[in-house]
């Protein structure tokens, strides 16, 4: 930096400051003189107007005591003194070598009390400071003592010089001082500057002066700040985008993690090496695996199932499967019933790209393959109720053919009747599942009255209860409501659930057919006193193809397993519903619950 120009600047400085204090010394002088000259005037005043107005006039006593004042105070600051009377006339008066006493009237009020004026210096003489007041003799009438007094001017005393010298001196003598402790100061400041310089990114800001003076110091001082602010600024900005990343990152991945959990499947990610990664919470109810049992753990510690694990095999490793998805279906050791479909299929970007693993998902078949089972049992079934009407139908046809006997002939008549409605019945129950499978059945829904309906049921289910030996009871209130149904749908499912009653009832056992009002709803049941459904089929016993096969209903009783999954379906059809209350060896009742219609004026019922 410019030190010279430092220099110089404090040298102005210093004589600057010396100038303002001997200005401040010269004035707090002439104050201090001032207040002098004030305590002359007003002593002078005092001591004036305590003597009486007849010694102050005649006789060369007035005079000698003016002259004796102006002796004693010839000091270069006292002007006159004089005695006035109440008209201005002067009754004497003593005054310094060319000066005239001022003629000036005294201001309101001197009568009463001493003061002081400034007066104008007249014939060239400077300003004049006058003290009066009232003399205490009234003798001779009111009378005044009027003293002036020279204004005190600046003016620099000899006495004083040498000390005011002395003064500017070491004054002065700080500055070579000052200059070098700054000198030493700053070069640490262009030290900074330097680094400063230095630490500026070219391409951001205007390049920075070579150090000159305080101000390129300051200027580079506030282009580095300008420039820390704006890298600051973009760091800030930088800090809340990534922020605002994350925070995105984090919500799409707590998104995807929800969507996975989500999903029906059990999903599980392996590593390229065959350890699981991720594994969703339907992996563990589906497997019967604990959660911290999979997790970063190779697939022989945790799988017992060979087949998984032999699917599983083919994606880990160096024997790394790089085709297509595999499939397997397999049923899970440690959950019993349970039938799994397993698809496994390579992680990666596209063709020849890096393999991140293995997808593995895993589905809940059971219901399907009981599906599968029990559409396999119902087609040997359904072969099986076909063959035997056929083969019956053909051996009575051939009875018939050869035999005259007229009582041979009614019964094989009777017998190939019976038949042919068995398959009748048959087919009629698989057409329908075809429509609901298809969803063609589209019922046609009138309002009916319940009880004729009921009544006809009851007609039709008699002949086949009393050629089982079975008693058959109709319990029918007078004021049942009328349903708004499709009359021949709700029959197809009475007769079903009369037939199922009839069928797996004990010899001698009751068949019981009721309907009861209940609130908004009809309820209508059919109760038996048959051999009952155990707890473990009651939840699957309205499903399609199902069959109860345990010792209390044996499969030779010839159900094919359509009965109940129609009637349920129907009811649904109407919007009600069917509940199956049911005990081993007690017996069975299915009750069906439907909306009554309400009374229309007018409204034509079937």
């Amino acid at each position: 930096m410019k030190l010279n120009r430092i220099g110089i600047i404090l040298i102005a400085c210093a004589l600057a400051v010396i100038t303002l204090v001997v200005t401040l010394l010269i004035a707090r002088q002439q104050d201090s003189k001032a207040t002098q000259v004030r305590i002359k005037g007003v002593g002078l005043v005092k001591s004036l107007s305590g003597i009486p107005v007849p010694a102050l006039q005649d006789g060369g006593k007035t005079a000698g005591l003016l002259n004796a004042l102006l002796a004693y105070h010839d000091d270069g600051d006292f002007a006159y003194a004089t005695i006035t009377g109440a008209d201005g006339h002067a009754l004497a008066e003593v005054a310094g070598r060319g000066v005239i006493p001022s003629s000036l009237a005294l201001p309101p009020g001197a009568a009463t009390a001493p003061g002081e004026r400034q007066l104008p210096g007249a014939g060239g003489m400077p300003p004049l400071r006058e003290f009066y007041g009232p003399l205490a003799d009234r003798s001779a009438g009111t009378a005044f003592v009027r003293v002036g007094f020279y204004q005190p001017r600046y003016a620099v005393l000899a006495r004083d010089v040498s000390f005011l010298a002395l003064l500017a001196l070491a004054m002065f003598l700080v500055v070579p001082v000052l200059y070098i402790v700054i000198k030493r100061e700053m070069a640490p400041l262009a030290a900074l500057h330097t680094q400063l310089r230095q630490l500026a990114a070219p391409g951001d800001t205007p390049a920075m002066r070579e150090a000159g003076d305080m101000r390129d110091l300051v200027g580079g001082m506030q282009s580095y700040l300008a420039q820390a602010g704006d890298r600051i600024a973009q760091l800030e900005v930088g800090a809340r985008n990534t922020t605002a990343d994350n925070r995105l990152l984090q919500y799409g991945s707590k998104k995807l993690n929800a969507a996975l959990q989500s999903l029906p499947d059990g999903l599980l990610m392996l590593d390229p090496g065959g350890n699981v990664t991720f594994a969703s919470g339907k992996v563990e109810p589906l497997l019967g695996v604990p959660m911290e049992t999979l997790l970063n753990q190779p697939t022989d510690n945790w799988c017992r199932d060979t087949a998984l694990r032999g699917l599983l095999a083919r994606y880990s490793g160096d024997a790394r499967d790089s085709g297509r998805p595999h499939t397997i279906e397999f049923a899970p050791v440690n959950v019993d019933g349970r039938q799994l479909c397993a698809t496994a299929q390579p992680l990666s970007g596209g063709q020849g790209a890096m393999s991140f693993g293995t997808l593995v998902v895993l589905r809940d078949v059971t219901r399907e393959h009981l599906s599968r089972q029990a559409g396999n049992d119902f087609v040997a079934h359904v072969s099986h109720e076909l063959k035997s009407p056929l083969n019956v139908i053909a051996m009575y046809a051939e009875t018939l053919a050869d035999s005259d006997d007229e009582s041979l002939r009614v019964e094989s008549l009777n017998v190939i009747q019976d038949e042919i409605e068995r398959m009748n019945a048959l087919v009629g129950n698989l057409l329908n599942v075809s429509k609901l499978d298809t969803g063609s059945m589209s019922p046609e829904r009138n309002r009916v009255r319940l009880d004729d309906m009921l009544r006809d049921a009851y007609d039709q289910a008699l002949p086949r209860a009393e050629g089982k030996q079975l008693r058959i009871d109709l319990d029918l209130p007078r004021d049942l409501d009328a349903v708004t149904i499709d009359k021949d749908l709700f029959r197809i499912a009475l007769n079903n659930l009369l037939t199922n009653a009839i069928k797996y009832n004990r010899t001698g056992g009751t068949v019981t057919l009721a309907a009861r009002n209940e609130g908004h709803e009809i309820v209508i049941s059919v109760r038996d006193t048959g051999i009952g459904i155990a707890a473990g089929d009651r939840e699957r016993i309205f499903e399609k193809f199902y069959r109860v096969s345990e010792s209390g209903a044996p499969v030779a009783r010839g159900g094919h397993g359509l009965g109940l999954y129609l009637a349920a379906q129907i009811v649904e059809l109407h919007h009600g519903r069917i509940v199956l209350d049911s005990e081993p060896g007690v017996g069975s009742t299915f009750s069906i619950h439907l909306k009554s219609a309400p009374a229309l004026a007018g409204a034509a019922v079937l």
